[in-house]
């Protein structure tokens, strides 16, 4: 399965309800926090509007592009970005297809999508799971955008999707 590109266009079109800007953090009159796009990767940080649990978030977006410009490695991360704070600190949740299948990591972190993966316990961003149904930016909108329209936080549901769940 080859994965397009994202759409930013479509993507402010259809979510741009959920950003925010904030003094400090944006780039002359972007919404972006960061924006970087060129024919092998784009990189942005969407800052999303304040979450009555999780504070002021952003989701930050990797994708690296092949010669045909397909994403070959995608990075998509819902975490705080204010107060600033390390990688392991911020993470609310996760996903990506960068491949972590050598033979010297732990059972407990292999999945069987390998290597499309959901960093899913805001707590242990160590901790993976199967990724069914992220794997584009449009789809990590979608699976995030539940949770600014209910105020509900968070709450990591290994094997549940996201459609069973109150959210």
């Amino acid at each position: 399965m080859s994965l397009l590109p994202a759409d930013i266009d479509d993507i402010l079109d259809n979510f741009g309800h959920l950003l925010c800007s904030y003094p400090g953090l944006q780039k002359e009159k972007s919404v972006y926090a960061e924006f970087r796009r060129d024919t092998k990767r784009l990189e942005v940080l969407f800052p999303l509007k304040e979450h009555p649990e999780h504070g002021i978030t952003g989701l930050h977006a990797v994708e690296n592009y092949n010669e045909a410009g397909y994403v070959k490695l995608y990075q998509y991360h819902w975490k705080i970005i204010i107060p600033k704070m390390g990688v392991q600190l911020n993470h609310i949740s996760g996903w990506g297809n960068d491949p972590h299948n050598a033979e010297w990591t732990p059972e407990k972190y292999r999945v069987k999508t390998e290597p499309h993966h959901h960093h899913y316990d805001p707590n242990d961003r160590k901790k993976r799971t199967d990724n069914y149904d992220v794997r584009t930016l449009e789809a990590a909108f979608k699976f995030i955008a539940p949770y600014f329209d209910s105020g509900y936080p968070y709450v990591p549901l290994v094997g549940v999707k996201q459609e069973e769940s109150k959210v």
